[in-house]
């Protein structure tokens, strides 16, 4: 399956003008975009997140979608695909020997039928011997994290047996790019073993494993939607996509979102598959327009990142309050959802009159017991540093009696956050010392000096972000376009818009990331706007929609600043703007 060829479009930076020495853009754009910055936090080294796997909920930003997704397919589908069968018969010939002896018998299958094509000839045995000094030499020490990296690439490759990057190296996911050479020895060793031939020979088993697995996870997105009060596949332009692959060990779940395609990588046993990560996937695949959507008025709850960063939460959650917004609701949801183990009470079918006093009694009381599990889950929830979760809880117990449709209900609990109740709530909470992983993961590593910066741009202390990007900079390792994005906010924050329109620039020229470059465009826009340089600032808006990506708050301040001019909050220039009301 072919992905959609897009263009390259090569966006100029913008000429340099004159901008005046005081500090009103700092208040200008900080006060309206801080919650934007947070999005960006870590998202070229940060699949979410949305991560049981791999969601890069970091992923996650990745401009074209993966080649294994057709992008003439249907919204929610559920396949196999024979390019991550490839990779993943490469692993299993070179030691990948996880989960070997619980996995499903399919996956010993294919390692036999490998083996038989390797006794046979000694030009796929040199193939295998080559392949397998490269993964040696690109093993992880996590096993898990191990694999990720290359379903990762799996899902930017060519059809087999072309099996060649979709993409340029650079629009790889992140963690990808450090084994995008696995490729041409992966080809040698397909063609030498004819792995075509193998998968032919096994797809009906694969198919099967399709077959078995479609009315269970069919049933839970039903339930999930009628819980939700969501008609299915409402969202254009967005897919929810499960593959199936044997030969990945059992239980190793992955998932990622890749612009709008929201994918679980899963390795069945005959015919059961983990349903969490799926769930969780597909939660934000539900969810994430609604709450993005209302980016602006999210970023008034950015005192609450300050209380969790001593949680033992991923990066890209502990310092993103959209993400720590959508999470808590997501586990909420959970929480709601759950299969208690409790055993449903069914009343008798012939009551009288004389036992509807105990019958009422043994419901309530199984609905207490239940209601037990569901809050020692939302705890445990909070106590990871999800703090909003016990709010989301108690609102959808609300939304579940009421007729409220979703997007309205998310609006509503969004702006109804009581951020001083919610600190206050959360004062004396102690976090537990055990560290969770997002369902839906970005792939994740220490934080470097970009994440420090970026965090110190979250606490407010612009002087430490702009010395932080400053010392990345000098570091060719480390993103130059991501550090000129936080050095640009940073400066304008503090009172120095020359500076910042420098490196918004820079940013342009040099980032990879479509959002970092998209949000340059807008900040460099709504610069032009206050300076009344409309023609300039048109050419940024434009610009910022070109630059492909697609989250909704994005697009929705592009298209605002077309349709009118940014003004500053409070001043009398451009009273009539539309772009400045709330969303």
């Amino acid at each position: 399956m072919q992905a959609s060829q897009r263009s390259q479009i090569f966006i100029p930076s913008p000429q340099p003008r004159r901008v005046p020495a005081v500090g009103w853009l700092g208040v200008l754009i900080c006060a309206t975009f801080l919650g934007q910055s947070a999005a960006i936090l870590g998202q070229k080294s940060a699949p979410t997140s949305v991560q049981a796997g791999e969601i890069d909920t970091s992923v996650a930003l990745t401009p074209k979608p993966p080649a294994a997704l057709d992008p003439t397919g249907p919204a929610i589908s559920f396949e196999t695909n024979e390019t991550l069968f490839d990779v993943m018969a490469g692993l299993n010939a070179c030691g990948y020997d996880d989960g070997l002896a619980s996995s499903d018998p399919l996956r010993q299958k294919v390692r036999d039928q490998m083996n038989q094509a390797l006794a046979q000839s000694e030009e796929a045995r040199a193939a295998r011997d080559k392949l397998c000094i490269y993964v040696r030499s690109h093993t992880l020490a996590d096993p898990r994290r191990n694999v990720s990296q290359y379903i990762s690439l799996a899902l930017y490759l060519k059809p087999a047996p072309d099996l060649e990057p979709s993409v340029a190296d650079d629009q790889l996911p992140p963690d990808a790019e450090p084994v995008v050479n696995y490729v041409p020895v992966l080809k040698a060793f397909a063609e030498a073993a004819n792995l075509h031939l193998i998968w032919a020979l096994d797809r009906a088993d694969y198919d099967a494993e399709v077959n078995k697995i479609h009315d269970p996870v069919t049933s839970m997105i039903e339930d999930t939607d009628i819980f939700l009060k969501q008609p299915p596949s409402q969202y254009n332009h967005r897919r929810f996509l499960v593959f199936l692959e044997p030969l990945i060990a059992p239980a190793n779940s992955n998932a990622r979102v890749y612009g709008g395609d929201y994918i679980v990588v899963e390795s069945p046993v005959n015919g059961v598959v983990p349903l969490k990560a799926i769930k969780h996937t597909y939660l934000h695949y539900e969810l994430e327009p609604m709450v993005y959507a209302r980016s602006k008025a999210i970023d008034k709850f950015l005192p609450l990142l300050k209380r969790v960063q001593s949680a033992p939460l991923p990066f890209s959650v502990k310092n993103d309050i959209l993400t720590l917004v959508l999470e808590s609701m997501i586990r909420a949801i959970e929480a709601h959802t759950i299969a208690t183990g409790i055993p449903d009470y069914t009343p008798p079918t012939h009551i009288d009159r004389s036992q509807m006093a105990e019958i009422n009694s043994k419901i309530v009381a199984h609905d207490r017991k239940v209601e037990v599990v569901r809050q020692r889950l939302v705890k445990l929830d909070i106590e990871q540093g999800y703090i909003l979760t016990q709010y989301f809880y108690d609102q959808f117990t609300d939304y579940a009696a009421n007729s409220r449709t979703l997007p309205d209900a998310v609006g509503e609990m969004v702006y109804s956050i009581n951020l001083i109740d919610e600190m206050s709530r959360n004062q004396r909470l102690v976090f537990s010392d055990h560290e969770t992983e997002d369902d839906v993961e970005r792939p994740t590593r220490a934080p470097d000096l970009l994440d420090q910066a970026e965090q110190s741009f979250a606490a407010g202390d612009m002087a430490k972000a702009v010395q932080l990007a400053n010392q990345a900079l000098a570091q060719p390792a480390l993103d130059a376009g991501r550090a000129q994005f936080i050095l640009g906010r940073a400066e304008l924050f503090s009172g120095k818009p020359s500076a910042a329109v420098k490196a918004f620039q820079q940013t342009v020229q040099l980032s990879h990331d479509p959002r970092a470059v998209s949000w340059a465009h807008i900040y460099l826009g709504r610069i032009d706007d206050v300076q009344e340089d409309r023609d300039d600032a048109i050419a940024e808006y434009q610009a910022a929609l070109q630059s492909r990506d697609n989250r909704p708050d994005t697009k929705q301040a592009a298209e605002a600043g077309l349709k009118a001019p940014y003004h500053l909050a409070g001043s009398n220039r451009n009273p009539n703007a539309s772009n400045r009301t709330e969303q």
